[in-house]
């Protein structure tokens, strides 16, 4: 039963690895050719470097905090599996979650970057 509860407890993460795949696609075919990727483009008539302040870097970014938020919400849901007494125990388990959560985006982010 205690491994069960780990594992629902735990399972809110799942939800990056389950949107990597098809994000990444849509990311790639997609979401480059509509915002273009975070590569310096040079003005051809001035030669000036042309900034693109929001990119498809910027959208992946948003994503994946957005994925984040959402695993701090499911986890706050799931404390209801947690013992009743200790509130402390709750908070540490939904901080925990979201500073892993954060972690994974960040990595996801960097893995996705377009330079």
């Amino acid at each position: 039963m205690a491994l069960k509860r780990i594992i629902i407890l735990i399972s809110p993460l799942l939800l990056f690895f389950i949107l990597y795949i098809p994000y990444r696609y849509f990311n790639s075919e997609f979401l480059v050719d509509w915002l273009g990727c975070g590569c310096p483009q040079v003005d051809v008539e001035t030669g000036e470097i042309i900034e693109n302040n929001f990119n498809a870097n910027t959208f992946t970014n948003y994503f994946w905090l957005f994925i984040s938020f959402c695993v701090m919400i499911i986890s706050a849901f799931l404390t209801k599996l947690l013992p009743k007494n200790k509130i402390w125990f709750k908070v540490l388990y939904i901080v925990l979650m979201f500073g892993t959560s954060l972690f994974i985006a960040y990595k996801f982010t960097q893995i996705m970057m377009w330079e």
